[in-house]
């Protein structure tokens, strides 16, 4: 789960030990970063001391320096030009100059391209308040959130329209515990010990969850290894511990653990309306005992209740997030073991953005993944009118949840269909 850079300042302040001219040239990528660094620090200081005037000129000061940059820096670094241009945005507001602000502003929005986000501007609202009001102003902050705040746009989406006829589509099926690769998988993973004692559905459906979470860490960085997308030997890959899995993989392996238990369960691809640099892939495994499926993250050991403790689904937490109904995140949610995940950045923001249509396979086995890819065995469930041309065109596209969400037919034989 690969994070969006921020346009805030200080979540790259270091401390610089060279100080550039404002004229030196600038040629290489540690020139430009240490140039940066310092630039930043004193920017901040400009900001403690309430030298605004200071940190105006430094901000114009790195913006014209990025525009004398080679093209290959400057392809990869411009971004800094917008971002120190909505800094002089700030400094210019706490002068109280509007309209150097204003045209700031223009710059640091960018067209709607590598800019501003919505976020940063909701965050500084407050400095910003000599501006509030201003039509050219006004217009730009309802572009930046018709791309930028995601609960807005997740609450806008059309809905649904339940009319799919299901002959005209595959059928979900999910391979039986029985399959002999998937009895590998259960005893590669030991998952009878994992659920051992855990008493109900629901304690062994969590207990895989955080056993999986545990045993292999997230990686964003690394591409799936080589040699089948299927649990085994992506866990073997990570056994030694220099790498882990992205959330696909992690998913992936969760996946399998489930159905060699015999416990139906979808590796879900949650997505953006706009693909803004990465998407999440989680798991919906659907609970017998409660009779729908459940939100299930390896990424981050996650599931959702609402206010009164019960677990929800997928599907459930979409429509909450749409109607303002509250949500609940699980106390042990984290990012491998070292940070606690917040129910503002994972919920409300992270898959708020990622909630807007989803899509799966129809088919579920041991290495689903690497064997699908030459049939069109993938659906996607869009909101009513959207589409998207992202999305392979073989794929399936349906506006139907209720079909897309439909409970699993157990057979008892090689594959529940």
């Amino acid at each position: 789960m690969k994070r969006m850079k921020q346009l805030w300042l200080l979540l790259f302040l270091l401390a610089g030990n060279v100080l550039y001219a404002q004229t030196q040239k600038i040629t290489t990528e540690e020139q430009f970063n240490a140039f940066i660094n310092e630039q930043s620090a004193q920017l901040m200081a400009a900001y403690e001391q309430e030298t605004y005037a200071k940190g105006s000129d430094i901000c114009r000061a790195v913006m014209t320096q990025v525009e004398t940059l080679p093209a290959w820096l400057k392809e990869k670094y411009g971004w800094q030009k917008y971002n120190f241009a909505f800094h002089l945005t700030l400094c210019l507001c706490l002068q109280n100059k509007k309209e150097e602000a204003l045209e700031a502003f223009k710059i640091a929005y960018n067209n709607g391209k590598d800019g501003v986000l919505y976020s940063a501007v909701k965050g500084y609202e407050e400095i910003l308040k000599p501006l509030h009001g201003d039509p050219a102003y006004e217009a730009i902050v309802r572009q930046l959130r018709e791309t930028g705040d995601y609960l807005y746009i997740l609450q806008q989406a059309p809905a649904y329209t339940r009319t799919t006829r299901p002959d005209t589509l595959p059928r979900f099926s999910y391979a039986a515990p029985d399959d002999p690769d998937l009895a590998r998988v259960r005893q590669y993973f030991r998952l009878d010990s994992v659920i051992s004692g855990a008493g109900d559905e629901i304690s062994k459906i969590k207990n895989v969850l955080t056993y999986i979470h545990n045993l292999i860490r997230h990686d964003g960085q690394n591409p799936n290894p080589e040699g089948g997308m299927n649990a085994i030997n992506m866990a073997e890959a990570c056994k030694d511990g220099s790498r882990g899995l992205n959330c696909r993989g992690l998913a992936t392996v969760l996946n399998e653990c489930y159905l060699a238990l015999g416990i139906p369960s979808r590796v879900v691809t949650c997505m953006p309306k706009t693909f803004v640099g990465d998407c999440h892939v989680i798991n919906a495994v659907y609970s017998s005992s409660l009779g729908k499926w459940l939100w299930m993250d390896p990424t981050n050991n996650a599931w959702v209740t609402d206010d009164a403790g019960n677990l929800l689904s997928i599907r459930e937490v979409r429509e909450r997030l749409r109607d303002g109904r509250p949500l609940v995140l699980n106390e042990e949610a984290n990012w491998n073991n070292e940070n606690k995940v917040r129910i503002e950045d994972y919920l409300y923001n992270y898959m708020t953005k990622n909630l807007y249509y989803l899509g799966c396979w129809t088919r579920y086995e041991f290495n689903t993944e690497s064997n699908g890819h030459g049939e069109k065995l993938y659906v996607n469930l869009m909101p009513t009118g959207f589409d998207t041309t992202q999305e392979n065109p073989r794929n399936w596209r349906v506006n139907d949840d209720v079909w897309f969400w439909q409970a699993p037919i157990i057979k008892n034989k090689a594959r529940k269909e």
